[in-house]
């Protein structure tokens, strides 16, 4: 067990990824119940409903980060042989065996709320597939960087529509408006976390490792980081007016736009280790905020 806490610790932190995907599965059921009955209560939240949404998004994240060891094995071995797998603390066929038991408790859990989420959990599946094989393209997705992003940023909201699933297939909902503007604004802000994680000062940068800073340069990088943080908080809002509450979410999401822009300008004209920090927190704080406001303030509205 001791090799399993070491290599949760330096590849998947628990510590860190529990609270998000506790915000997250909260939302997905919240919303989801708001865009049914705008005067739902918090004791309307089934706890079976939400235990499955938060579990089973946190294997999803679990699972995409056993198919990248796979993915990047060659790479990683080049350029980080730091790592876990490349140190050999634990091998590719007991990553696979996780992942078979993780996938086996998704199922289990989908198929105890209701036999129909099959369909969206197959959704997911299906692109989760493609993603772990490159879509058969690997070599002409890692020139086309964008490209590369959006294909795998996708699988936010098919995770999304399995997440919100769990609470109206049981009761016979329908998919909707509300739901694809959520869908979307959970694709918005995952980009924001992903350009965010890679953006390093010049003196941070690891040879062979391909950060967004380094593709782009400092200022473009501040400008795509910023481009993604823009139509995250537009669509957010949109996706809070869905449930009545996108003028609050906007008056807060106004404040930390203002503060994003200032960092994204201060790190473009000085791409320095200090003023890169905050890209290690404030996507992450971003992304939790919009789950935390969509899900908790349609409660107090």
């Amino acid at each position: 067990m001791k090799k399993w806490y070491i290599y949760q610790k330096e590849r998947f932190p628990l510590l860190q990824y529990i609270p998000m995907m506790a915000a997250f599965g909260f939302c997905a059921v919240s919303y989801s119940i708001h865009l049914d009955n705008p005067d739902a209560h918090l004791s309307d939240i089934s706890l079976p409903q939400y235990i499955t949404a938060v579990i089973t998004t946190l294997i999803w994240f679990m699972l995409m980060r056993i198919a990248d060891e796979h993915k990047d094995f060659e790479e990683d071995s080049l350029y980080r042989p730091y790592r876990p797998v490349q140190r050999s603390l634990i091998t590719l066929k007991e990553l696979r065996f996780a992942g078979l038991v993780l996938v086996l408790i998704q199922i289990a859990l989908s198929l105890w709320i209701d036999l129909r989420l099959a369909v969206t959990l197959v959704m997911v599946y299906f692109w989760f597939a493609l993603m772990s094989f490159e879509f058969f393209v690997p070599k002409w997705l890692k020139t086309h960087h964008t490209t590369y992003l959006a294909s795998h940023m996708i699988i936010m909201p098919f995770i999304d529509l399995f997440a919100t699933s769990i609470e109206w297939v049981p009761r016979g909902g329908a998919f909707s408006y509300g739901l694809l503007v959520y869908m979307i604004s959970s694709f918005c802000d995952g980009t924001v976390v992903e350009v965010g994680r890679k953006l390093r000062a010049k003196e941070n940068e690891e040879y062979g490792v391909d950060t967004y800073t380094q593709i782009w340069g400092p200022k473009r990088a501040m400008a795509v980081w910023m481009v993604c943080m823009t139509i995250s908080g537009v669509s957010t809002v949109l996706a809070g007016f869905q449930v009545s509450v996108g003028f609050e979410i906007l008056a807060v999401l106004s404040l930390l736009y203002i503060f994003a822009a200032y960092v994204a300008l201060r790190f473009a004209k000085e791409p320095s280790p200090e003023n890169a920090k905050v890209f290690e927190i404030f996507p992450g704080v971003w992304m939790l905020l919009m789950y935390f406001m969509l899900g908790v303030l349609p409660f107090f509205k």
